[in-house]
């Protein structure tokens, strides 16, 4: 049986304002599950569902064969870090690691334990009789961690809780949330708008907009088979190309040039003969052997690769990101092409009844 099984959730606030739709999700035992999506797409929602600090509108929360659709948050044997810690700032480090089991009025010796043994995994324990104010923003994050950890719970969600770090930091963060997951084996949804956040700690990812899931899965395959245009471009840095046109007899054309499919392509296509779709292409996957002629506008060198940025007919603005460092100037213009094996292709996106886009899907 999953550890957390979440059946039709549904959100509706005071109003009918719907914040999350139809969520279904079965997360094994110690598998780390990432939401990932825009600020206002419902993951937090989900997640202070999970938590028991929303009410669940509609559908059912299953945690280890328990239901728990209606219990308080105490009942659910779950525990969450949020972004900006809510540590005691009276208390000490030691004092706010044990909160939790001195409430609960466990042995001492128990507590004593439980606490030493979270300090030593997050490397805190020449830190406990310190007072919050006196550590780093990664420290207090780490603290919030072991308050987590001490409860033992079945279930850890982890709201944004890097978003407060420096980038540096939100590196070193997230190696120490791989190991410390790795050393639980703990059961983790973590909830993050940061898809490096999403791609490097997950080992599925649910990608969510406008309150829908859009794809599940795990992080190579919505990078490499995204399921339509939303994760094609809100997965990956930087964003998939995306050029909107017909196919003709075996080719792919648009106002800015025509582009020639190769006979797997066209067999993929042969329905949409005709038909405007979308071909995207990934930054990483554009070449410098084609006949697409594309005007230099600026490069950004990052030591072992360049993003070019240029424009395609003085109009369609295209980024490039070539393994080696470039020297372009503004107003240079080069040759691209597109590796065959990784052009991908979308139905147009739609409008629903309620006039809310629905993105275009991928074309397999």
């Amino acid at each position: 049986m999953p550890e957390v099984n979440i059946q039709h959730l549904d959100k509706i606030y005071d109003g009918g304002v719907q914040a999350v739709y139809d969520f279904n999700l079965d997360i094994k035992d110690g598998e780390f599950i990432v939401l990932v999506g825009p600020s206002g797409c419902g993951k937090s929602t989900t997640l202070r569902m999970v938590a028991g600090l929303e009410d669940i509108t509609k559908g059912s929360l299953i945690i280890d064969g328990k239901d728990c659709t209606k219990e308080p948050p105490k009942n659910r044997d779950i525990a969450m870090v949020f972004q900006n810690y809510a540590l005691y700032g009276h208390m000490t480090i030691y004092e706010n690691m044990a909160f939790s089991l001195t409430l609960r009025k466990e042995n001492k010796e128990i507590i004593h334990r439980k606490v030493m043994a979270a300090a030593e995994i997050l490397d805190l324990k020449s830190q406990l009789n310190k007072k919050p104010k006196q550590l780093s923003g990664g420290q207090r994050q780490r603290v919030a961690m072991g308050r987590a950890i001490v409860r033992n719970p079945k279930v850890f969600l982890f709201d944004e809780p890097l978003s407060n770090l420096d980038a540096k930091l939100r590196g070193s963060m997230r190696r120490e949330l791989i190991l410390l997951h790795k050393k639980l084996n703990a059961t983790i949804m973590y909830v993050t708008h940061d898809q490096t956040e999403a791609l490097t700690l997950a080992d599925r990812i649910v990608c969510m907009s406008m309150g829908h899931v859009q794809q599940i899965g795990n992080p190579i395959e919505l990078y490499e088979k995204p399921a339509n245009t939303f994760v094609a471009t809100f997965i990956g840095l930087p964003p998939m190309n995306m050029f909107e046109g017909v196919i003709e007899k075996g080719c792919f054309k648009c106002e800015l040039f025509d582009y020639p499919l190769n006979e797997k392509q066209t067999g993929l296509l042969k329905d949409y003969d005709g038909k405007n779709i979308i071909l995207g292409v990934r930054p990483e996957n554009i070449t410098r052997a084609g006949h697409v002629k594309l005007h230099i506008t600026n490069n950004e060198n990052l030591g072992m690769n360049t993003l070019v940025h240029g424009k395609i007919g003085g109009v369609k603005n295209v980024v490039c990101k070539f393994a080696e460092w470039c020297n372009y100037q503004a107003g240079d213009e080069i040759e691209i092409g597109f590796d065959p094996e990784m052009m991908h292709f979308f139905e147009l996106p739609t409008v629903d009844e309620q006039g809310k886009e629905v993105p275009g899907k991928a074309i397999r």
